[in-house]
């Protein structure tokens, strides 16, 4: 029963720590006991199939620990921002990227021989609450208007469920739009510039990462439309986005290393206020995107990286299988 482990292990994840426990012992002699009438319904032990769809019925890990607090902290601003079954993962996700931010910011800090000082520290830790509590204002919405998917399912259990559709197709629209913008900005530069553009361009630093970042979304857009044709190869997700933001990441530090990456035009009018309004995009640029992006590419690293472990358990699994049947077969022969 290792797929009904993972679910408990997620479930235990959400509980308050004094009841933990006992809340998984009575969970775990429920599903037991569900599990084992269904076998004796069936007269044999259930597929890994089987389980998946008994565990999924009884409700996403979040939900269900939901159902054991008695009285769950969210965050509401006039409405509910983030409802009391995501709270937890927020404050957990939120933690860790403050962690990250604040450390990563000192160590760039002290290698660029730059000053430490409490507004750029606290300017980093705003950005990573901004950026989390927007991204979990939004998942609270889509779990409201679709309330039945696991959106974060034990790895586990993960490799089992076909990806859903509407993920695929949600993924294909925001990033296809994506892309179509990011290849159209060398040759319209007003789309990122504006009005700005007639006396500001690219710099020339802006080609060393222009086209990996279009390779980057053009393999994403390729995952998602294998997976909207094949839902059931589940591996193709965590496997693709590992190496997306593996290279994401890697791509970070030559991109802060290319500032500036807009300069003023040569023929501006008022060469003054065009490199005023050039650094203005460039620390946009640098510490509005770039100071806190590679934060997520890490993030999206190690839980795409925990979404592959099952994958390459089993994998190893088969081949210590294959090896000793084949040292079995040579023992014969």
């Amino acid at each position: 029963m290792d797929l009904l482990q993972s679910y408990l292990k997620a479930v235990r994840r959400y509980l308050p720590r004094g009841q933990r426990d006992d809340i998984i012992a009575e969970l775990s002699e429920e599903l037991r006991s569900q599990i084992e009438a269904r076998e004796a319904e069936l007269d044999r032990p259930l597929r890994d199939e089987e389980q998946v769809a008994l565990i999924q019925a009884y409700g996403d890990p979040m939900v269900v620990a939901r159902r054991y607090r008695q009285k769950g902290m969210s965050l509401s601003l006039g409405w509910e921002l983030i409802g009391p079954e995501l709270f937890p993962l927020y404050l957990i996700g939120l933690g860790l990227n403050l962690a990250l931010a604040v450390g990563i910011t000192v160590v760039i800090l002290l290698y660029i021989h730059q000053p430490l000082n409490l507004t750029t520290l606290l300017r980093s830790a705003l950005i990573q609450v901004v950026c989390v509590t927007v991204t979990f204002t939004i998942l609270n919405l889509v779990r409201r208007k679709i309330p039945q998917p696991w959106y974060y399912p034990p790895a586990e259990l993960a490799r089992m469920m076909p990806v859903a559709s509407w993920m695929s197709i949600s993924g294909l629209v925001v990033w296809g739009t994506f892309i179509l913008w990011w290849t159209a900005v060398p040759f319209f530069p007003r789309l990122l510039l504006g009005s700005a553009a007639g006396y500001l361009r690219l710099a020339p630093a802006w080609h060393r990462f222009y086209l990996p970042i279009l390779v980057l979304l053009l393999a994403g857009i390729v995952q998602r439309a294998v997976n909207l044709a094949r839902p059931t190869w589940t591996g193709l997700v965590p496997a693709a986005r590992l190496v997306i933001n593996l290279a994401a990441l890697a791509l970070q530090y030559p991109m802060i290393k290319s500032y500036p990456y807009v300069v003023a035009s040569g023929g501006a009018a008022d060469l003054a206020h065009a490199q005023q309004v050039a650094g203005a995009f460039n620390g946009i640029i640098l510490w509005g995107l770039l100071s806190w992006l590679w934060a997520y590419f890490l993030i999206s690293a190690v839980v795409y990286a925990w979404y592959c472990a099952p994958y390459l358990r089993r994998a190893a699994r088969r081949l210590l299988s294959y090896a000793r049947a084949e040292q079995g077969w040579k023992g014969i022969v």
